[in-house]
């Protein structure tokens, strides 16, 4: 069977996808990527055949957010207007033919598409290909029990607790119809090719031009980042790690995906003797506003506790500059953060659902600071199950940090709590159920892309 994977810009959503990739090759299945030029590199290195959309658009691999292949406008009002083009230019592709024909060649017999990219998803289904969602979040709809993942609330018995979590609801919908449906139409917000899965004018209107009736709760739902398919849906994140409380039934958790054939460049130290503190703001960093606040906390903590070598993440070039490295402080615009794992006591991080089970793969305490999307309700989680320590970003200082670092590195309730969430997920056959559940599934009508 030729299985094509299409996910997200980002490599979080790729990174996740690669063990369950491996898993379908050993069974005889032929894999391919699908996406945008900037995760081709990504994709290749891991040894899978990668094909691109739309790469007429980008000038360089990593130009996907605002500008134009032909121009680097420096005004506001510029970057609006180039951006506006992009985006134009984006969602003609999607409708034009441009979309279908990198489907058509990749002549899957299934495509396994992250529930962000409805766009790709509506045009499978309009040329009769089998479509399975994958999902590599806790996004959910309107759950009595369990609160938004962008909230940090933490669920308790009682009618109280349940009236939170209603209203958390209902509180995110109405910030979303201003923040979100009204922004894009009035100030071009989330109006680019990696933000475009809120947008659920983008979403009625592709879909109208894919030959798809939208039936609300039918056949798709608006939930914690706009319109989502209700399609059958893989979920790369252990049930276990999940609030306790009701699921979609069209949702399958399939434990946990962490790569570790994952191919990594070899560590930029020896780690030998060194009480290793690894700090990462992911991949998105540059796009966190309490960046700067955290990195600066970071470098003077390490200035601050020598007998820690503190390892510094950070993804954004226009940042690395700021804050040199020094003889306990490495900084770096990329990490083997595997291979790192398994040689670092604490891990301060920002709450990506990937760093957190990998922590609990390599049983590696948490000091999580939520910077934004699911990031909350992740911190939330790892709290409830005694995993790590939380704290708010914005109001993080290097005292604050090291006090945090020194209770994390010397709490036995999170080194017993790792054990325990770390033995469930290995008890979980969430990989070969994958496996199955992709090998006997067809949607109706399903057939080969021609």
């Amino acid at each position: 069977m030729k299985i094509l994977f299409s996910m997200h810009g980002e490599p979080g959503h790729h990174l996740g996808t690669f063990r369950l990739a491996r898993a379908l090759v050993c069974q005889g299945h032929q894999v391919a990527y699908l996406g945008m030029p900037r995760i081709r590199p990504l994709v290749e290195d891991q040894g899978f055949d990668f094909i691109a959309f739309a790469g007429h658009l980008f000038a360089e691999p990593d130009q996907v957010r605002a500008e134009p292949a032909d121009g680097a406008p420096t005004s506001r009002l510029a970057r609006r207007r180039a951006g506006e083009t992009l985006f134009r230019r984006y969602t003609t592709a999607i409708v034009d033919g441009s979309l279908d024909s990198c489907l058509i060649a990749a002549r899957p017999d299934l495509l396994l598409c992250d529930s962000f990219l409805w766009y790709v998803a509506l045009r499978g289904l309009r040329l009769g290909i089998s479509t399975l969602q994958v999902s590599t979040s806790l996004f959910l709809c309107d759950n009595p029990r369990i609160p938004p993942a962008v909230s940090s609330i933490t669920p308790r018995p009682g009618a109280f607790s349940a009236l939170q979590i209603s209203l958390a609801w209902k509180l995110m919908h109405l910030k979303h119809l201003f923040s979100k449906r009204l922004a894009s139409r009035l100030f071009g917000a989330y109006r680019a090719p990696l933000r475009m899965h809120h947008l659920t004018d983008s979403f009625l209107s592709i879909a109208r031009q894919s030959d798809f009736r939208c039936q609300r709760q039918v056949n798709y739902l608006l939930d914690e980042i706009g319109p989502h398919l209700i399609l059958p849906e893989l979920v790369l994140c252990p049930a276990a790690f999940q609030f306790p409380g009701p699921g979609r039934r069209e949702r399958h958790h399939c434990g946990d995906f962490i790569d570790f054939q994952r191919n990594e460049p070899e560590l930029p130290f020896d780690p030998a003797n060194r009480t290793i503190i690894l700090c990462s703001l992911g991949t998105s960093a540059g796009s966190y506003r309490q960046a700067r606040r955290f990195f600066s906390a970071v470098a003077g903590a390490s200035a601050a506790a020598p007998q820690w070598f503190f390892v510094l993440h950070i993804s954004d070039p226009a940042l690395l500059a700021d804050y040199p490295s020094s003889q306990n402080l490495l900084v770096t615009s990329w990490i083997p953060q595997l291979s790192l794992l398994r040689h670092a006591v604490v891990m301060v991080h920002h709450g990506g659902l990937n760093s957190i089970l990998e922590c609990v793969q390599n049983e590696v305490p948490m000091v999580i600071l939520p910077c934004a999307r699911d990031q909350p309700g992740n911190a939330a989680r790892a709290a409830y199950h005694q995993l790590a320590l939380t704290a708010d970003v914005s109001a993080i200082t290097a005292d604050r940090l090291l006090a945090l670092i020194g209770k994390a590195v010397n709490d036995a309730r999170l080194r017993s709590g790792l054990a325990r969430l770390k033995g469930t997920m290995e008890r979980e056959p969430g990989l070969t159920q994958a496996v199955a559940f992709i090998e006997g599934h067809r949607l109706a009508g399903g057939r080969k892309a021609t």
